[in-house]
């Protein structure tokens, strides 16, 4: 009985993992078309709304209002290869792999984002941002060789980010082709988790009897939690500009019910009168998701041309164990199976994206961008796990932008994500009776990431024309429009000296 616990805490671990398609663990940076479009490689520069996320310290560079909103379509795709089995050979169960390849099942992942900022003053900017930066999820074949682990999970965080920034080289009435600028910021975090795993019944019930027997267990749970930041934005911006942000560990609880469903009857009734399994019982844990910074540099110095590097750092040393924990063990009505609180070693490490990126604007409209970018794996080979198979990265990326004459703007972002790992490791189940229940193997995933943003702008010197990263005037636009003038009364007609 004490295994079968062991096996069923082991769900409330996915509360703190999501899966296929992340930058580091289970953060995601993909919050702007525009961003995606470069790698990420957005820390340094300033002109879109999109900087609330990547340096809040540059929305005082951003005129009048400005909105953004958008959404990034991911498509991953995993496949686990099995490096040994013990696949019974009268074995009736279709989805089985019996040492073959399988596949997650397809799904789609949306994670938003929605950026608002204003300029107060000359000197002073504030703004708002909603989106998803920690989340996503693994959905295997409710048969495959991992599943007393989990087979599903879907983790999802909100976090609500309002920012102050004041530009301390407008305050000392500098050029505005300088800034210094710093930001405050703090974050309001609500995030959901829904898990499901089999449980193994067979210990309980005579295979002759209940061949097969397994059980399932739901978790649903959620919780609150909140953290802050601050920012460095400084420029010199007819050439080249600096930026740097760090967001602080966030806290967060997670509660809500754990499910269990007997596999046939009647042994739905033995197992809740020998009280393997309660129907149902409160569990929850916490997770701490990590301090985390990022850097950047951009040399813009070339007209059309724009040139960036990032450097991200993810402090995952907070996830260095996870302790799980069923209520019922307080009523009694555990009867002895899920009484102890579970400990689980996990023993992460940083985590450091690389992210270099390039804009090109043959007019001042259109913007064609290309990226790449490295992320080095944070887990630990010896508790690597199938609810989170991460590996080292190899990201890809493309995009293009348009600006439209006034207001508006939309922009387009493409990235390609690849890594492999491998477990190797006693994470899972091991029974001699289950095929490799320890799924270990090799996990290959390829993602496929889309992403639209559409952007506006109000007010402004330039009556809402969106803006470029090139801070020198155009010749063929001002940067600020001539007020209009009277024209004097001739008190003769003009002669006619030549043509237009």
């Amino acid at each position: 009985m004490r295994r079968a616990a062991l096996i069923a805490c082991l769900v409330l671990a996915a509360l703190g993992a999501a899966g296929e398609a992340r930058a580091g663990g289970f953060m995601i940076k993909e919050h702007s078309a525009l961003a995606t479009g470069m790698a990420n490689a957005r820390t340094a520069l300033w002109d879109d709304p999109s900087s609330l996320f990547f340096n809040p310290a540059a929305i005082t560079q951003l005129e009048g209002f400005q909105i953004s909103l958008g959404d990034t379509l991911i498509f991953p795709s995993i496949t686990y290869d099995p490096s040994m089995t013990t696949c019974p050979t009268d074995s009736p169960d279709p989805s089985d792999s019996c040492g073959l390849s399988t596949k997650g099942e397809f799904k789609v992942f949306t994670p938003l984002h929605v950026y608002f900022t204003a300029r107060i003053t000359n000197w002073l900017a504030a703004g708002i941002s909603l989106n998803n930066p920690f989340g996503l999820g693994t959905f295997w074949p409710e048969g495959w060789d991992g599943r007393y682990t989990a087979y599903q999970t879907d983790l999802k965080t909100f976090f609500v980010q309002p920012s102050v920034a004041v530009d301390f080289a407008r305050l000392a009435h500098m050029s505005d082709d300088v800034s210094l600028s710093f930001a405050l910021t703090g974050y309001y975090v609500h995030g959901v988790a829904l898990i499901k795993q089999k449980v193994d019944s067979a210990p309980f019930f005579p295979e002759a009897t209940c061949p097969g027997c397994e059980a399932e267990m739901t978790m649903e749970g959620d919780g609150n939690s909140g953290g802050y930041g601050f920012a460095l934005f400084a420029a010199w911006k007819p050439w080249v500009s600096f930026g740097a942000s760090v967001r602080s560990n966030v806290p967060l609880h997670f509660a809500g019910t754990a499910s269990f469903t007997a596999p046939a009857e009647p042994w739905a009734d033995t197992m809740r009168a020998l009280g393997i399994f309660p129907e149902s019982t409160p569990g929850s844990t916490d997770i701490e998701l990590p301090w985390n910074m990022n850097f950047g540099l951009a040399f813009h110095g070339l007209r059309k041309w724009t040139f960036a590097a990032d450097l991200y750092v993810e402090l995952w040393e907070s996830y260095d164990e996870l302790k799980v924990h069923f209520e019922c063990s307080e009523d009694g009505s555990c009867a002895g199976v899920l009484n102890e609180e579970a400990v689980y070693p996990k023993k992460w490490s940083t985590a450091i994206q690389a992210s270099f990126g390039t804009e090109y604007r043959p007019i001042e409209a259109i913007a064609v961008r290309l990226g790449a970018a490295y992320v080095s794996d944070p887990t630990h080979p010896d508790y690597y796990d199938a609810m989170l198979p991460d590996g080292d990265r190899l990201l890809l990326t493309a995009g293009f932008g348009y600006r439209a004459p006034k207001y508006f703007k939309v922009d387009l972002g493409y990235m390609f994500a690849y890594w492999r790992g491998v477990k190797d490791n006693d994470v899972g189940a091991e029974d001699p009776g289950q095929r490799n229940g320890l799924a270990n193997g090799t996990y290959t995933t390829a993602t496929h990431l889309l992403a639209i943003t559409l952007g506006f702008s109000f007010g402004g010197p330039h009556k809402g024309v969106p803006q470029t990263l090139d801070s020198r005037p155009d010749p063929k636009r001002p940067a600020v429009l001539p007020a209009p003038t009277a024209e004097p009364i001739a008190s003769e007609p003009a002669a006619v000296t030549g043509s237009i």
